[in-house]
C-alpha cells in the first residue's frame, strides 16, 4: 500500500510538473505571439509619417516658388517696382540649385500655378474656357521649365547661361500661346533708362540680362553660405581642441602632481645626534 501511494504521489507530481511546464510554454508562446493589430498600427504610423513628409516637401517648395511668383507679379502689375525683377527668381533658383529633377518639376509647377492663376483670373467670368486653356498651358510651360533646369543642373551643373536660355524659351512660349503678354521682356517700367535699353537691344536681351543677374546672385549667396559654414566648423574645431588641451593640462596637474623631496625622519635625528656629540 505504501508503495502504491508513493507511486501515485510521484505520478501526481509528474503530472503537476507537466501541467506547470505546459502553462509556462503557453504563456511564453502567447507573449511571443505578435499582437493582431500591431502590424496595422505600424503601417498607420508609417503612412502618417510618409504623408506628413510629402506635405512638408510641398510646403517648402511652395514657399520658394510662391515668393518668386509674388515678385514676378509685382514687377508685371506695378511699374514702380521694376527693380524687383533683379531679385524675382532668386528664391526659385536658390531652391532648384540643389534639387532633383522631380523636385524641380514640382517647383516649376508651383511657380506656374501661382503666377498664371493670378494673371488670368480676371478674364475667367468673361471667357471661362479660353482662360482655363491658358491656365493649363501656362502651368505646363512653367513645369517644363523647372524640370529642364533641374535636369541640366544634374547632368552639367548650374550655369546661369543655361538658365537664361531656358527662360527665353519659356517667355517665347508664353507669348506665342497667348498665355501672358510677357514676363521680363514686356514688363512695363517707369524707368526711362530701362525703357531705352529695351528699345535698343530688344526685350529678349533685357530678359537674358535679368535672368543672368538673378542666377549670379544665387551663386554668390550659395558660395557665401558655404564659406560661412566652413569658417564656423574651423572655429568650432579650434575651440574644441583648445578646451581639450586645457582639460588635459588640468588632468595632468591633478593626477601627476609630484610632491617635494623629503628624507626619512631618522636621518634628521641622526644628524642632530652627531652634531651634539
Amino acid at each position: 500500500m505504501v508503495l502504491i501511494n508513493r507511486r501515485a504521489s510521484s505520478s501526481e507530481k509528474s503530472l503537476k510538473g507537466y501541467k506547470i511546464s505546459d502553462q509556462v510554454r503557453s504563456t511564453t508562446v502567447l507573449s511571443k505571439s505578435p499582437h493582431p493589430f500591431s502590424g496595422n498600427i505600424k503601417k498607420s504610423k508609417s503612412g502618417r509619417s510618409h504623408y506628413n513628409s510629402i506635405l512638408t516637401t510641398w510646403a517648402e517648395s511652395f514657399i520658394f516658388a510662391g515668393n518668386s511668383a509674388l515678385l514676378l507679379l509685382l514687377t508685371n502689375f506695378f511699374p514702380h517696382y521694376w527693380y524687383l525683377s533683379f531679385f524675382a527668381l532668386v528664391p526659385f533658383l536658390f531652391r532648384i540649385i540643389k534639387a532633383t529633377p522631380n523636385e524641380s518639376l514640382r517647383l516649376g509647377f508651383l511657380l506656374g500655378i501661382s503666377f498664371i492663376t493670378v494673371s488670368v483670373t480676371g478674364s475667367l467670368p468673361v471667357s471661362p474656357i479660353p482662360t482655363i486653356l491658358k491656365l493649363l498651358l501656362g502651368i505646363g510651360l512653367f513645369a517644363i521649365f523647372g524640370w529642364t533646369v533641374g535636369w541640366a543642373r544634374k547632368h552639367w551643373g548650374f550655369y546661369p547661361s543655361i538658365v537664361a536660355i531656358l527662360w527665353i524659351g519659356l517667355e517665347l512660349g508664353v507669348m506665342k500661346l497667348g498665355v501672358s503678354g510677357g514676363l521680363f521682356g514686356q514688363m512695363e517700367t517707369s524707368n526711362p533708362v530701362l525703357k531705352s535699353f529695351t528699345a535698343l537691344l530688344g526685350f529678349l536681351t533685357v530678359s537674358v540680362i535679368i535672368v543672368l543677374l538673378n542666377s549670379l546672385l544665387v551663386l554668390v549667396i550659395v558660395k557665401s553660405l558655404e564659406l560661412n559654414r566652413i569658417k564656423e566648423k574651423a572655429v568650432w574645431e579650434s575651440e574644441h581642441k583648445w578646451w581639450f588641451s586645457i582639460v588635459c593640462d588640468i588632468f595632468s596637474e591633478q593626477i601627476y602632481m609630484v610632491s617635494k623631496e623629503r628624507g626619512p625622519p631618522f636621518i634628521g635625528k641622526m644628524n642632530i645626534f652627531l652634531s651634539t656629540t
